[in-house]
């Protein structure tokens, strides 16, 4: 059966259901220790079926994680590019855009634990699978790129002042956002990421400018 979600695209409710299944087992478990037979039962399909769909734990696993990078991916074109501050709020929009819709594909009671497996998820298919590792650098160096063209536009119109590099003030955005993620997910601050990340990119924006 197909069904047409929001943004009007179909997709495989059968295939949906087990992609979704499969994530709550490796999200409570690592990649070796889940089984395909697990899998299989957990979505009360019959291995026929099941297997119309994914043949192999690997094949099952790759599909979640490339959804996930295609998820996180930025979609830098449609970011305001007048000027660097504008361009950051854009992005802190879009990551918390991506995790809203990530988490959406568990149940609720397990949301509070999804942001810290997802992350063990990716960095274990990075180490698993060299393909992974290769997109993963390959989306870095579209993110580098993509801070460097604003912050040259900042830079030329006096919006900031730096000694250092177009590229070094990119990686200082984009190193900031990873570590303020990690310390997000290990938080009991009644604070939102968004307003976390503003926080930190806020600060460095404010240095930028002196």
């Amino acid at each position: 059966m197909y069904i047409c979600i929001p943004n009007g695209r179909f997709v495989n409710e059968t295939k949906e259901h087990i992609l979704r299944t499969s994530l709550l087992l490796f999200l409570q478990k690592s990649y070796r220790d889940v089984t395909m037979r697990e899998i299989v039962e957990k979505t009360g399909m019959s291995k026929g079926a099941f297997y119309h769909y994914f043949t192999s734990k690997e094949e099952l696993f790759k599909e979640i994680v490339t959804r996930f990078m295609s998820s996180g991916a930025a979609n830098y074109a449609a970011f305001n590019k007048t000027s660097l501050k504008k361009f950051y709020e854009d992005y802190i929009d879009s990551l918390d855009t991506s995790l809203k819709q990530l988490s959406n594909m568990v149940d609720e009671k397990e949301r509070e634990s999804f942001n810290f497996n997802f992350f063990l998820i990716l960095f274990e298919a990075v180490g698993r699978f060299p393909e992974f590792l290769k997109m993963e650098l390959q989306q870095h160096r579209k993110d580098i790129n993509a801070w460097k063209k604003i912050i040259a536009v900042a830079r030329k119109t006096g919006e900031i002042k730096s000694e250092n590099t177009d590229e070094e003030i990119a990686q200082l955005f984009l190193f900031c956002s990873d570590g303020v993620f990690l310390r997000f997910i290990n938080s009991d601050k009644p604070v939102t990421f968004p307003d976390f990340l503003r926080s930190a990119f806020n600060s460095i924006y404010k240095n930028l400018k002196t």
